[in-house]
Order: C-alpha cells, then structure tokens, then sequence
C-alpha cells in the first residue's frame, strides 16, 4: 500500500511539473500543432466575436482542447489540462442547471487522479513515453453494454425527480462518461464510442440551451463540442492504428 502511495506521489508529480507539461507538448506530431492550432484559433474567435463571452469558456475550451490532443497521443500529463476542464465545467453545468453534467464533470475530475496513477504505473512498466492502446473483447464489450444501459435508466429516475433538464438527452451523459473514463484509464480503445457519443448528444444539449437560451456562453460551448467532435473521431483513428501494430507485431 505504501508503495502505491509513493509511486503516485511521484506520478502526481510528474504531471503537475511544469518541465513535464511543456515537454510532452512539444512531443506532438505535425497534424496534431495544426489541428491543436485550428481549434484554440475558433475557440479565441467564438470569444472574441460573441458578445459578453465568458472567460471561464475560454478557459474550459482550450484546457479541453490541449487535454483531448495528449490523450490522442496517450500523454499522462492530459490529466493536468484534464483536471482544469472539469473544475471549469462544472461550475458552467451549476449555473445552466445541468445535473446529468454536474454529476458526470465530477466523476471526471475524480479519475483525473486515478488516471495518473494506472497510466503512470502503465508506463513505468512499459517504459515507454505513450500509454498502449488495446482492444475489448467480446463478454467485456457486453457487460459495459449492458452496465451503461442500465445505469442510464437509473439517472433518467433521479434526474426527473430533481427537475433536470433534457433529462433523457443529460441523463446518457454519466454513464457514458463512466464508461469511457474507465476504458481510458486502462488504455482501451473502444472508449473513443463513448467520447464521441457523449459529444453528440452534447451538440444536441448545448444548440437546445442557445435556442432556449440564447446566451453566449451556451453558443461558446456548442462551438466547443463541435470541435471536440472533431478531435475525439481524430483520436479513435489513432488508438486504433496503435492496437492494430501491436496485435500484428505479436
């Protein structure tokens, strides 16, 4: 026990160390500055040109943006620009009333720590820079099937009986974002579905809070997850190419 504790210390460490942060981003492929680029450009654009823009935004989508490129690239100090997204999101999901996001946002910045632990013990044991990509098999893509199913369902009941809005739509959010949370601590590809389900119906949410609305924070997210979209179908292609040259090199 008191191994673990050292060995996250240190990996707790490592990921919140400066020399780390700007390290691991300047370990990126080309692509990845140009697309990194293109997506901080529109979020600093939606911010400049959308009247009484919140900063906190801003602040939430670049984070969102740096942190979403690591973890394409299986980095682990992702959970540093992970850790100031979801504190940043959760205080917007507060003020909008979203009880789905508040939940789910918390969850996340609970596994920011896990997170660090498992990848930093995943790569101390590989000794390599990125995290390893692998495949489910077919009885675990079940259970997490039938788990997230289930657990849907359960969020829709609470979230009716605290007045939460688009509860069938908010609802998905949790139990996607507990799947795909756990299947990226433990390096498994398959949690780019979830991701990409999750900012889907994230698109859907935050267009109903603009047209319900008619903010610019709700514009400022919707923009936000247009563009995560965008990056999470970039990262399942990479996770998948990275499972497939580890099965063919076995």
């Amino acid at each position: 026990m008191k191994k673990k504790l050292n060995l996250f210390i240190v990996e707790l460490k490592e990921t919140f160390s400066v020399k780390k942060i700007f390290k691991e981003l300047f370990t990126l492929h080309l692509q990845e500055y140009f697309l990194l680029f293109l997506m901080i450009i529109a979020q600093v654009a939606t911010f400049l040109f959308i009247k009484n823009s919140s900063l906190l935004t801003l602040i939430l989508s670049i984070s969102s943006i740096i942190n979403l490129i690591l973890v394409d690239r299986g980095r682990i100090t992702n959970f540093f620009w992970g850790s100031i997204t979801t504190m940043a999101w959760v205080i917007i999901a507060i003020r909008t009333h979203l009880i789905g996001d508040i939940v789910s946002q918390t969850f996340y910045l609970i596994m920011q720590f896990i997170g660090i632990y498992i990848w930093g013990k995943n790569l101390s044991e590989t000794n390599k820079p990125e995290v390893q990509s692998k495949k489910l098999s077919v009885p675990q893509s079940t259970l997490y099937t039938i788990g997230t199913a289930l657990l849907y369902f359960i969020i829709v009941f609470i979230s009716k009986k605290l007045g939460g809005v688009q509860i069938w739509l908010d609802s998905a959010l949790l139990p996607l974002a507990i799947v795909g949370q756990f299947l990226m601590t433990f390096g498994y590809r398959s949690q780019w579905i979830a991701w990409n389900i999750i900012n889907i119906i994230n698109i859907v949410i935050w267009y109903n809070q603009y047209l319900i609305n008619g903010n610019s924070m709700a514009l400022s997210m919707l923009i936000l997850q247009i563009v995560m979209l965008f990056n999470s179908i970039y990262g399942w292609i990479i996770w998948f190419n990275k499972s497939k040259i580890i099965v063919q090199s076995k």
